[in-house]
């Protein structure tokens, strides 16, 4: 045990001192006091001078430090598979009494040395016991994850895994099993592990996204049965052709799990159908299991950004240096007299200070392929541009130029702004441009004002329009080089700049038909999976917004119509409509922004297959695997007397000591507290004794 305060222990000494003073202080005038006998004086003294010593003490904080000594049970779980292919083998009418049973008899004998937690599993975890087997897929491996992050470091005893091992959600339990280390897993199997000759695909995984010209990887997970040291041919296809394929070779085990990883070129846009096929073999107890689909959308995302300029300048260098920061864009940068001339290569054009004729002529072949502009304008800008983004200066302005800082327009609504870019401007330089003020071109949208000093002109000084159906923004003045080194003077990076810019062009070359509503509806789903509908609804700079409301129609083939609403999801919205009936559906997304109607619609298929069902053999292999690698063990679910009594002879499963240090105010100890009454009551006892007052 030790003590400790919040102030030096000096002023220990200083109470003392105190107590005492105030003792003989108190009583150096009393009447009466000085006839007492010495014995008396001492114990008024000493009682008055302990009271208040003992109470000034609780002033300096005083900290006692102690250790307890904690004992952990160990942890013992009892994980229950309790997906509907339990139910599948002979002996299906006993499980639900045999589990409750051997349950119950390990809670009986060892609830009092263990802490056991029961837990089922079927699509999901659930911390308790469901007692029905009506899970419509097997997510094994959560359960072991489970574990794993919930009860991290902890005195972990045991696992008892009630099973029989089929598993079509999620990865290999194994893996997952693994993460818990010197935990050893009990298998209780459940059905019957007879396999006949048969090769399925198992699981597929990939991300529902892919970029065009990209590659993107696909992981099949591939079981086989009564195969040994046999080869199959496993392809991938698309529209009927073969993109991919490989050649396995199956092990010298009559069990067999593989995982193949391929890479897919995703060269077609949109949405893609994919088909995994395994060859079929003589004898095969199903080919059903051969095949099976995935989904990948393919998406453009990446930009080629075209930089041209009469002459090197420092704001090229500066926009090549933000472009360089995205992996979704290309950029090329060329002096107009040197530019190649293909014009459809180009997303985006960024034209700095165009002063030839001939440079407008350029401009004008990319206006033609209504192909996104961002002018950059400075003082030596070709006056004959400025008439045709419909800019008109007074005619006494011409090559005057003038200098002028930016100013946020708070109304700007077409994309998200950065909320230091505010505060920011006001430490930007000045850019250098064309003197004189300017009308506004209808309907531009003006993200940033010139200001001289705290004046704010109306003349914008950064604006975003759209003629003609293309949109092109112009900044009325050069020099935003130094906007990004006054940037990194201040704050040692280049944010708000870089983030300023990229949202310039982000704005400029999202196509007019990628916003506004965008809905995530499956093609086809399991009788037994609840359909769950994703949207997204994006504003004109592709950025996502929950403010419009969405409505839901399905309608299934006798023409039932159901109706229902979006609710707002994260940055998007969803819809949960549960499980349906087999079956084809057509479905109608609506929405009203902006006083227009938006709508989707599609057909999707529910087909009547049950993968629980379907199993008609147990898969032991993955027990035995899981009891191995943790030294565990493994039984059939009859012989559970068996794990019950081994779990005896298990040394490792023992409780825990912990010695944890505890702190304690000397004012928490009640105690302590009485030991001040005591004296106080001590003191005037013995003065009513004396007839002290």
């Amino acid at each position: 045990m030790n003590i400790e305060l919040e102030y030096p222990a000096i002023w220990l000494f200083c109470i003392l001192l105190l107590s005492l003073f105030l003792s003989w202080f108190s009583y150096r005038t009393k009447n009466g006091f000085n006839e007492l006998s010495r014995l008396w004086r001492a114990a008024l003294y000493s009682s008055r001078a302990i009271s208040i010593f003992l109470i000034t003490t609780l002033l300096l904080g005083v900290f006692i430090k102690t250790y307890i000594e904690r004992i952990e049970q160990p942890l013992f779980f009892i994980v229950t598979d309790h997906s509907a292919s339990m139910l599948n083998y002979k002996d299906s009418s006993t499980v639900a009494e045999n589990i409750k049973s051997t349950r119950e008899k390990i809670t009986a004998k060892y609830g009092s040395k263990f802490d056991i937690k029961t837990l089922s599993v079927g699509a999901n975890i659930r911390n308790n016991e469901t007692g029905y087997f009506n899970e419509s897929s097997s997510n094994l491996e959560a359960a072991f994850s489970y574990i794993h992050s919930n009860f991290y470091n902890r005195n972990i005893g045991g696992i008892t895994f009630i099973s029989d091992g089929n598993f079509n959600v999620g990865a290999n339990p194994i893996y997952n099993a693994a993460k818990i280390r010197t935990t050893p897993i009990f298998c209780l199997a459940v059905g019957d592990s007879i396999q006949k000759k048969d090769q399925l695909v198992r699981s597929v995984f990939n991300n529902p996204l892919a970029f065009l010209m990209n590659e993107f990887p696909v992981e099949i997970d591939i079981s086989s049965f009564l195969f040994p040291e046999e080869e199959s041919l496993i392809t991938i296809s698309k529209k009927g052709k073969v993109i991919a394929s490989k050649t396995l070779k199956y092990g010298k085990n009559t069990e067999d799990f593989q995982k193949l990883r391929f890479l897919i070129p995703a060269d077609e846009l949109g949405n893609q159908t994919y088909t995994i096929n395994l060859e079929e073999k003589n004898n095969e107890i199903s080919y059903k299991n051969n095949s099976k689909n995935f989904y990948v959308e393919v998406l453009d995302s990446r930009n080629k950004v075209l930089l041209l300029s009469t002459a090197p300048h420092p704001d090229i260098s500066a926009l090549k240096n933000v472009l360089a920061t995205d992996d979704k864009i290309e950029f090329e940068s060329a002096r107009f007299k040197d530019w190649n001339g293909k014009v459809n290569q180009a997303n985006l054009l960024i034209c700095h200070s165009p002063q030839k004729n001939s440079d407008l002529n350029i401009i004008k072949r990319f206006e033609e392929e209504n192909i996104p502009i961002l002018y950059i304008l400075g003082p030596s800008t070709n006056e004959a541009l400025y008439g045709r983004l419909s800019i008109q200066f007074p005619p006494r302005t011409v090559g005057k130029r003038d200098n002028f800082q930016a100013a946020l327009n708070d109304n700007f609504s077409e994309f998200i702004i950065d909320p230091l870019l505010k505060s920011s401007l006001n430490f930007y330089p000045p850019l250098q441009g064309h003197y004189g003020d300017f009308k506004t071109p209808v309907g531009a949208k003006i993200l940033l004002n010139q200001r001289i000093g705290s004046i704010e002109k109306e003349s914008p000084l950064l604006f975003f329009q759209t003629q003609r159906g293309k949109r092109y923004a112009a900044i009325m003045g050069e020099g935003i080089w130094r906007w990004r080194i006054n940037e990194f003077q201040r704050e040692q990076n280049h944010t708000v700049f870089n983030n300023l810019i990229d949202k310039s062009i982000q704005y400029l070359t999202v196509p007019g038909k990628s916003k506004g509503l965008t809905v995530s509806f499956p093609k086809k789903i399991n009788k037994q999976e609840e359909l769950i509908i994703n949207g997204v609804f994006y504003n004109s700079s592709l950025e996502a917004i929950t403010s419009p409301l969405l409505n839901l129609n399905i309608t299934d083939e006798n023409s039932k119509k159901y109706t229902t609403q979006f609710s707002v999801y994260e940055d998007g919205y969803q819809a949960q409509l549960g499980k349906l009936n087999p079956g084809r559906y057509t479905w109608e997304v609506e929405t009203e922004f902006k006083n227009k109607i938006e709508r989707k619609s599609g057909v999707f298929i529910v087909e009547d297959i049950d993968q629980e069902r379907a199993e008609s053999v147990a898969n032991h292999s993955v027990l035995k695997q899981l009891a191995t690698q943790s030294n565990g063990g493994f039984y059939r679910l009859l012989e559970s007397d068996r794990l019950i009594n081994d779990l005896s002879q298990r040394s490792e499963i023992e409780s825990v000591s912990f010695s944890e240090e505890a702190s304690f105010r000397l004012i928490d100890y009640t105690w302590y507290l009485m030991l001040c009454i005591l004296f106080l009551c001590v003191e005037w006892l013995l003065k009513r004794l004396k007839g002290l007052t």
